[in-house]
Order: structure tokens, then sequence, then C-alpha cells
């Protein structure tokens, strides 16, 4: 009788260890949520320019492979943005603050090409800017960060 009551009494303790941790892992996953708000998007495009143009979005991880393409068309003077994918969400919230590297890969009209590299986090996101002040390149590639 006294074996079972230890096994019980082992098993209770067990039980709350388990729900005490599991407790804990849940906080400081939801806390920076709670302090800062949620996610930014992945990405967000804006056409500054008159025309419509075409945007190819192409998205490369850190072994150089495609984990995002996407074509836009972009009215003049509009904004479009796309939020992180569920998957992605979770890479970077675990543990939290992680950083990956991606690669942006931004096609204007089949013409114009341009490149850049970002260390995304859950609050970082690309800000692509189409036709802002440099008519040399047409595109910008900025960071917003919260």
């Amino acid at each position: 009788m006294s074996n079972v009551r230890e096994d019980m009494k082992k098993s209770d303790v067990l039980l709350v260890v388990v729900s005490i941790v599991t407790l804990i892992a849940i906080c400081l996953i939801s806390m920076p949520y709670i302090f800062i708000g949620p996610p930014l998007p992945l990405f967000s495009i804006y056409n500054n320019d008159i025309n419509e143009h075409e945007v190819v979005i192409e998205i490369f991880d850190s072994n150089n492979e495609s984990v995002f393409k996407q074509t836009y068309e972009m009215a003049p003077e509009a904004m479009i943005s796309q939020s992180k994918p569920v998957w992605l969400l979770l890479q970077l919230s675990i543990p939290p603050g992680n950083e990956e590297n991606y690669t942006f890969k931004v096609n204007l009209d089949n013409n114009v090409t341009n490149t850049h590299q970002i260390g995304l986090q859950v609050w970082v996101m690309a800000d692509i800017m189409l036709y802002e002040d440099n008519t040399e390149n047409p595109i910008s590639i900025g960071v917003s960060v919260v």
C-alpha cells in the first residue's frame, strides 16, 4: 500500500513540475508579443510612381534555396504588405530574438533587379520602395524594425 502512495506522490510531483515548465515556456514565448505587439509583415512594397508596374519578389534562405516567390501588379501609389508565413514565425520565435538571414530579390517590369540580404526577426521587415527619389535605381530596399 505504501508503494502505491509513493508512486502516486512521484507522479503528482512530476505532473506539477511538467505543468510549471510548460507554463514558463508559454510565458517566455508570449511575453514579447504582449509588450511589443504583433509581428511585422515579411515585407511591404510601395509604388511611388504614377505608372503601374509588375514586381516579382523572390526570397532565398541562407542555403540559397527559394522559399517565396510572388508576382504583384502595383497600381500607382499603391502599397502591398505580405505577412510572414506561420513556419517562418515559428522559426523566428524560438528561441526568442532568433535572427535568420534571407536574400530578397526584387524584379521590376522584367527589367531592373535589386538584391538585398536582411537578417529577419519577428519584428523586422523589408521595405521595398519603387521610384523613391532615385531615378538611377528605381528599386530601394530597406529594413523596418520595431
